[in-house]
C-alpha cells in the first residue's frame, strides 16, 4: 500500500511540473513610434474650429488659448472666516456622543467646541430639514494651532492627534449663492479607533 502511494504521489509531482519560464520583456525602441509622431510636435498650430450652429449641436465646444498653455484651476472652495455674528456653543460630551440643535441665520457661522481627552477621532454630521441645503463643516481646529482641516461636507472623521478643546465652525459653500437660515442639527461622536 505504501508502494503504491509513493508512486502515485511521484506521478502526480512528475506530470504537474510543466516547463514554466519567465517572461521575457525585450527593450523598446528609442524615440516616438512614427503613429504618434504629430502628437509630440510642441509647436503644433493651432487649427480654426467651426463654430456653426449645425455642427455645434451634440458636441461640445473646448476654447484654447493662442499660446496653448494650460492655467491652473483656482480651489474656490475655501475655508470661509468666521462671521461678525459668529456664535460659539460648548457641545457637552456624554458617553462618547453630543448632539444639538440651533437656527443658523444666512451668512453666519457657528463655531462648536468639545473635550478630547483620549478619543483618537471625531465624528461629525450637520443634517437639516432641507436635505440640500447649503451648510457644510468649515473647519475643525485643535488645541494646538498646527492642527486643522477643513473644508469638509456634512459628515467627516476627523483624527485627533492630541488631547484638549477642539473647535469646528459650519457655514456656507462660497460658491453657492443662496446662503442657508434655519434649523440644522450637530452629531458628534468620539471614536477610539
Amino acid at each position: 500500500m505504501k508502494r503504491i502511494f509513493i508512486a502515485f504521489i511521484s506521478l502526480v509531482t512528475l506530470f504537474s511540473c510543466e516547463n514554466k519560464s519567465t517572461p521575457t520583456i525585450y527593450p523598446s525602441k528609442i524615440g516616438v513610434d512614427p503613429a504618434y509622431a504629430d502628437l509630440v510636435k510642441k509647436d503644433k498650430p493651432i487649427e480654426s474650429i467651426d463654430l456653426s450652429e449645425k455642427k455645434l449641436k451634440n458636441k461640445k465646444v473646448v476654447k484654447v488659448s493662442k499660446n496653448n498653455t494650460l492655467k491652473p484651476v483656482e480651489n474656490i472652495d475655501k475655508i470661509v472666516a468666521l462671521s461678525a455674528d459668529n456664535t460659539t456653543d460648548i457641545l457637552t460630551v456624554s458617553y462618547g456622543k453630543a448632539s444639538k440643535e440651533i437656527t443658523k441665520n444666512a451668512g453666519q457661522t457657528n463655531t462648536f467646541t468639545f473635550n478630547s481627552d483620549s478619543a483618537k477621532k471625531v465624528w461629525i454630521k450637520i443634517s437639516a430639514q432641507d436635505t440640500l441645503a447649503n451648510i457644510r463643516i468649515n473647519e475643525v481646529k485643535g488645541p494646538i494651532d498646527s492642527i486643522h482641516g477643513g473644508p469638509f461636507g456634512k459628515e467627516t472623521t476627523f483624527v485627533l492627534p492630541s488631547r484638549g478643546e477642539y473647535k469646528f465652525s459650519i457655514s456656507e459653500k462660497p460658491t453657492n449663492p443662496k446662503p442657508y437660515a434655519g434649523k440644522y442639527k450637530v452629531e458628534l461622536k468620539l471614536l477610539w479607533k
